[in-house]
């Protein structure tokens, strides 16, 4: 299964508030050819204030293909914190979630370009304002 993108946990946010541009960008996507990590599903359910946004989130995030990080994938993280870290606050989590897209050679779409501007390799590309 080809993989067209990785979509950020902003992404995702976006949508479930119901940000205009968010939606409509996200329904020209064929959603089974994106994928969400780990840390993005994580990262959504935790911003759940309740029970129902929750559940919310998560049957959203179902449409998605969950793609693991490898351990090349991680090793590649912890190289690019060790780097960037103290220079750019580049988080781990960040770090993990842009390793998943550079092992699988695709984009990575984000409303956070800051946050993955030094990592070398990442396709970053914002798709909305």
């Amino acid at each position: 299964m080809v993989i067209r993108g990785i979509l950020d946990t902003s992404i995702i946010i976006d949508v479930l508030r119901n940000h205009v541009e968010a939606i409509a960008w996200i329904k020209t996507l064929r959603t089974s050819e994106y994928g969400i990590t780990p840390i993005i599903w994580m990262e959504t359910i935790q911003g759940a204030t309740n029970r129902t946004e929750r559940d919310q989130a998560a049957r959203f995030l179902r449409q998605f293909v969950f793609c693991h990080p490898t351990q090349g994938d991680t090793m590649w993280a912890i190289r690019q914190h060790m780097i960037y870290f103290l220079s750019h606050r580049i988080e781990f989590t960040d770090c993990m979630i842009a390793s998943v897209a550079v092992g699988l050679n695709t984009a990575l779409y984000t409303q956070n370009l800051k946050h993955y501007a030094p990592l070398p390799g990442v396709d970053e590309r914002r798709p909305y304002t």
